[in-house]
């Protein structure tokens, strides 16, 4: 007696075709979707006022991490005039410190960018509008208010002539250890 072969059964077929498509989905597991969100790597901050970009704003605490009350500390940035306009950076605050002490430029010329050095013994100048290259200032906070470690946020408030105001939660950014 011969026995004829019997066709699949669509059940089974359905379930063979679901578990093919789950195990090829899995193989992306892993990797970066198109609907994932991406975070900088930049030790910095961003914030936006206008056509003015602050990006990558720290407070540098230099070869240490931790900056003891009554201290100083300069800033750490790039600023991005955008605008067809020039502009100027009027005043910088923090209820962290009881002022800033700038030291070089603080106008953007349009279209160019402001380095804000930090700690880097860099040249301070203006930027040049025709070229397009940036210049570079230095900003320090004085009498920094309380210790200021990494990890917490540290608001710190740029004002511009043209633009306006803009406050950005700032990280410390040290290159050593973390004391008391």
């Amino acid at each position: 007696m011969s026995r004829r072969p019997r066709a699949p059964r669509p059940a089974i077929v359905v379930a063979t075709l679901l578990t093919a498509g789950l195990a090829l989905g899995g193989c992306s597991a892993g990797s970066v979707t198109q609907t994932d969100t991406i975070v900088s790597q930049a030790d910095g901050a961003a914030g936006q006022v206008g056509g003015i970009l602050l990006r990558d704003v720290s407070l540098d605490a230099g070869p240490t991490n931790t900056v003891p009350a009554g201290a100083e500390i300069p800033l750490r940035l790039t600023i991005i005039n955008q605008t067809p306009t020039e502009d100027r950076l009027v005043s910088v605050t923090s209820p962290y410190a009881v002022s800033a002490r700038p030291e070089g430029p603080t106008t953007i010329p349009p279209n160019n960018s402001l380095r804000i050095i930090g700690n880097d013994p860099g040249p301070l100048g203006p930027p040049d509008p025709f070229v397009r290259v940036g210049g570079s200032a230095r900003i320090t906070l004085t009498g920094v208010t309380q210790q200021l470690r990494p990890g917490p946020t540290y608001e710190v408030t740029f004002t511009f002539e043209k633009a306006g105001t803009v406050s950005v939660p700032v990280l410390v950014v040290g290159e050593g250890d973390a004391e008391g």
